[in-house]
């Protein structure tokens, strides 16, 4: 098992394999969309134009994917399905542009960061009012849990972000501590996204705890394979900022692979500040990180189809989603 990174900067794959989920369910989406793209009026005038810049509909959809999926959602829905799929989307794009701020990125989704656009301080207000306003939808759901659910996931998000920049960049980190970061920057919105769509499946016990253990599993997955294009994928093809991590001190899934294999580990660790991106890439290219790391996304999208296996009735798109993630990350 291989994953997709052939040579640095050149990246092979650029279509969406999610997009095979998705269009089972167009209908669902076009209304999503609309949907979205609505709430931009809810802001103050002055406000709209950045709001709209952030919020218009231009992703890939992963998360609301993950709530349609989870819900076995077909061609019919209700008001409610499409707002918790927005709550988790509008969660994500909020923290999208605090993350930007936090690592001075200038580029994303191939358009200027709020970041960059704005300054520092707008962006985080911004972030922040999208914040606000996504906490205003789950109350509308008028369902405590739900409530409790998105503000504990939140919670979790900014702890995570400020237990990794707090942290010692000179000690070494270990995989069970890269996890629980893993957990907090994407895992736990990949699992609310699988809990909100999941809730509306009625009358069948265990759904629930199923599909959230198979988003935290698939959003492992995927910030290991969003670590790799940070080493190994072009700024072009990303359509993002990349390299932040090293320059921040951050010890992702790709280098603390390598550092595994090093003899002088914790000596390499204490200057990983003054290491070169080139020099660090092309000793994991020749120690097989790639592999690595392939190896570990695989296990942990069978993780997630072992968790629902047992709902034949109920999996399936779950199970076509962890096929589209197995697509994008490992060919």
């Amino acid at each position: 098992m291989r994953a997709k990174f052939d040579t640095v900067n050149n990246y092979k794959h650029n279509s969406n394999p999610f997009d095979k989920v998705s269009m089972q369910m167009g209908g669902l989406f076009r209304a999503f969309e609309g949907f979205l793209a609505s709430q931009v009026k809810t802001f103050e005038k002055e406000v709209r134009a950045a709001a709209k810049e952030s919020i218009s509909p231009k992703g890939k959809f992963i998360r609301p994917t993950l709530v349609f999926a989870a819900a076995n959602a077909g061609d019919e829905w209700d008001e409610s399905l499409i707002r918790r799929a927005a709550i988790v989307e509008l969660t994500h794009l909020s923290t999208l542009i605090h993350d930007d701020v936090i690592d001075g990125a200038n580029m994303r989704r191939n358009a200027e960061t709020p970041n960059s656009k704005y300054g520092a301080k707008t962006a985080i207000l911004l972030g922040d009012a999208i914040f606000a306003h996504t906490m205003g939808l789950a109350v509308e759901e008028n369902d405590l849990d739900t409530s409790r659910r998105v503000a504990a996931c939140v919670k979790t998000i900014c702890e995570g972000e400020i237990r990794q920049t707090l942290a010692d960049k000179t000690v070494r980190v270990t995989r069970q501590k890269y996890y629980d970061i893993a957990y907090g920057k994407t895992a736990a919105l990949f699992s609310l996204a699988c809990v909100l769509g999941a809730k509306s499946v009625k009358g069948v016990p265990g759904w629930t705890d199923a599909a959230e253990e198979a988003g935290k599993q698939l959003g492992i997955a995927y910030q290991i394979y969003d670590d790799l294009c940070d080493w190994f994928m072009s700024e072009k093809d990303a359509g993002k900022t990349l390299g932040t991590d090293l320059l921040s001190g951050k010890q992702t899934f790709p280098l603390i692979a390598l550092i595994e294999t090093m003899d002088d580990a914790e000596e390499f660790t204490s200057n990983l500040s003054i290491r070169k991106p080139d020099e660090i890439i092309e000793r994991m290219k020749a120690c097989g990180i790639e592999d690595i790391c392939a190896a570990e996304i695989g296990r942990r999208i069978k993780g997630a189809e072992k968790a629902v296996k047992g709902y034949p009735e109920l999996s399936g798109k779950l199970l076509d989603f962890c096929a589209a993630m197995r697509e994008l990350a490992l060919g």
